[in-house]
């Protein structure tokens, strides 16, 4: 079932401010093809009534699959007051509090952009980890900026926001893009790699993600290995 409410926009181009019509939380073992919308962005894009320009429009969304166990909350936090950020907590304490027993085999997630939860959804559709992903992304960066000579372009690479892409060959490489100096560029790594970070984090239960809807991403994995 989905539950649609109105949320409020700006127009990137006019400036106008408009309303969508968008679910506030979705079950997509309900409505499968909204799961295909997300995946290809066009949940995502609104044209403004008032100049037809094509937005990119980030709002809240509760993302449920009962088929994965997988339950994610999109949350762009960057329009959000202190107070909305206090009130958010204790809903998403609350909601977490209520499903946590009934659903203990789930995996709950947050995000803040719809390009971070369609990366979710494509780790989890070719049955990976995202704590391991996080893993493979940071010594991957790591791996990039210690064979880049240049200073600059290093530290660049240090902090390059590597998306999972796919799973490649007979071998399943790992894909990465990633922006950079103005144009998109991928990388691969070798299952290896992803086995060897599951292994260390199954290690180091103290890694395990917990608590009310965690976020798994590039902060995460440095508050952890310091870089």
């Amino acid at each position: 079932m989905s539950i649609n409410i109105s949320q409020s926009t700006v127009c990137c181009q006019c400036g106008k401010p408009f309303d969508i019509d968008a679910p506030e939380a979705v079950n997509v073992s309900e409505n499968h093809s909204y799961k295909e919308k997300i995946l290809s962005g066009e949940a995502f894009m609104h044209n403004c009534p008032h100049c037809g320009a094509l937005n990119l429009v980030r709002f809240r969304m509760l993302y449920h699959d009962p088929d994965q166990r997988l339950m994610i909350w999109l949350i762009p936090e960057d329009s959000l007051t202190p107070e909305d950020k206090v009130k958010l907590d204790q809903s998403m304490k609350a909601l977490w509090a209520s499903l946590k027993e009934g659903l203990q085999d789930y995996t709950f997630r947050r995000v803040e952009d719809p390009g971070s939860l369609i990366e979710k959804l494509l780790i989890f559709d070719c049955g990976l980890e995202d704590t391991a992903i996080e893993m493979c992304k940071f010594v991957t960066r790591m791996e990039l900026a210690q064979g880049e000579k240049d200073q600059a372009k290093a530290a660049a690479l240090e902090d390059a926001p590597l998306r999972f892409r796919s799973l490649q060959g007979a071998d399943n490489e790992l894909e990465f893009v990633f922006p950079l100096e103005g144009a998109m560029h991928n990388v691969k790594a070798g299952f290896s790699v992803y086995e060897d970070c599951r292994a260390i984090l199954g290690r180091n239960p103290e890694l395990t993600p917990d608590g009310p809807f965690p976020m798994i991403d590039p902060a995460w994995i440095k508050a952890h290995f310091g870089r």
